[in-house]
């Protein structure tokens, strides 16, 4: 619904894209996320960082690269705090996990 109101979607997680990225993909494909704009995950030059800094980072990123964020949803509160949050956060509940 969002692609065909013109919205591009960007993936963006903390997963580190080295050992993670492939896998990452393949279970998205196999779930039905198509379409989407592209996905981040985090590089070596990002190792160490915490979550927050980090998608604070790659947010500022997109900005600079002309992208509005309407929108931000996550499941961590890593993924909606610091920089460049967006017009409007959604909070996702799990109870698997946290990510500080």
């Amino acid at each position: 619904m969002l692609i065909d109101g013109g919205y591009k979607v960007i993936l963006l997680t903390g997963r580190d894209e080295e050992t993670l990225g492939a896998p990452t993909i393949e279970n998205l494909h196999n779930q039905g996320f198509v379409g989407y704009e592209r996905v981040i995950l985090r590089s070596s030059a990002y190792k160490g960082q915490s979550a927050v800094s980090f998608k604070s980072e790659m947010r500022r990123q997109l900005v600079a690269e002309g992208y509005r964020i309407r929108g931000n949803i996550g499941d961590q509160w890593s993924d909606l705090l610091g920089d460049y949050l967006g017009d409007r956060t959604f909070k996702l509940p799990n109870p698997m996990y946290f990510v500080p």
